[in-house]
């Protein structure tokens, strides 16, 4: 009996569908959790340091939710690095060390600058174009001072070039890498100082458009050595602040409760304190 032979499948373009679409993880919209998105909007704009103890008492007052609905939240920003859970201590904003931002700057070199020159020697003009397009997406978020929206589209870029090298063991070591880059700039960075990043991914770029292996690596290792010297790695702060405050957003009437509705007229309103992790 004669067996027909199927035809091979196409493989793959290097690149393209080998490589999974770029994780957003905690700075994506999570659109069904007002704490997460409240605690994490408050990091990353400054609001909420490095080190502050989220008190859930004082949370679940604030978002007059119950205590368990505060522990799953916090349990969901701890998976994502943003949290930190202490037994017997309670929950803390992480606080990476300056130690570890050196550490992840550095793997990023070792592991980026291959994957740009890679990058730079496969992509097409489409490619290209798709890239500046993303650029024009975070020039809006950094001009509407959308600083959640800003840093994600920040390291997304970063992992849709990983995506164009072909690398797919660099590739997952980019969607390791870039959340604790992104984590490190919403904690100990300005938000006014992440738009160095934008006008660095478009130098960048210009690069790529040309061909010019050397300088794509040389301007993307300026980026990420520029990226750490922005970093203010501070002690957290020794004095209590108002948690209620600190997580409203800056437009928001003094009186509402952050990330849900306002209270009723006869019910007081909570002070809750934030409280710094002792040193």
């Amino acid at each position: 009996m004669s067996v027909t032979k199927r035809p091979a499948a196409p493989r793959p373009r290097a690149g393209r569908a080998a490589i999974p679409p770029p994780a957003r993880g905690v700075w994506a919209e999570s659109g069904h959790d007002s704490i997460v998105d409240t605690v994490r909007d408050a990091v990353a704009s400054g609001r909420l340091p490095a080190g502050a103890k989220l008190i859930e008492a004082d949370l679940a007052a604030t978002f007059a939710v119950s205590r368990t609905r505060v522990r799953q939240a916090l349990q969901r920003l701890s998976f994502v690095g943003l949290v930190t859970l202490e037994p017997n201590r309670g929950a803390f904003v992480a606080s990476p060390s300056i130690e570890e931002a050196h550490a992840v700057h550095a793997a990023r070199r070792l592991i980026e600058c291959n994957i740009v020159r890679d990058a730079t020697r496969h992509c097409t003009a489409n490619d290209i174009r798709r890239l500046r397009a993303h650029c024009a997406a975070q020039a809006e978020a950094e001009a509407r001072g959308e600083d959640v929206r800003l840093l994600r589209l920040l390291g997304e870029f970063h992992l849709l070039i990983a995506e164009l090298g072909g690398n797919a063991v660099l590739a997952d070591f980019m969607r390791q890498l870039i959340p604790r880059t992104a984590l490190l700039q919403a904690l100990y960075q300005h938000p006014r100082e992440r738009g160095c990043g934008v006008a660095d991914h478009l130098k960048l770029l210009d690069q790529m458009a040309k061909g010019d292996e050397a300088g794509a690596v040389a301007t993307l290792r300026q980026h990420l050595v520029g990226n750490l010297a922005r970093l203010s790695v501070r002690p957290a702060p020794t004095q209590m602040t108002d948690l209620a405050s600190a997580l409203r957003p800056p437009n928001a009437k003094s009186g509402s409760a952050p990330g849900a509705p306002a209270p009723p007229e006869t019910a007081a309103t909570p002070t809750a304190r934030l409280r710094s992790r002792p040193r």
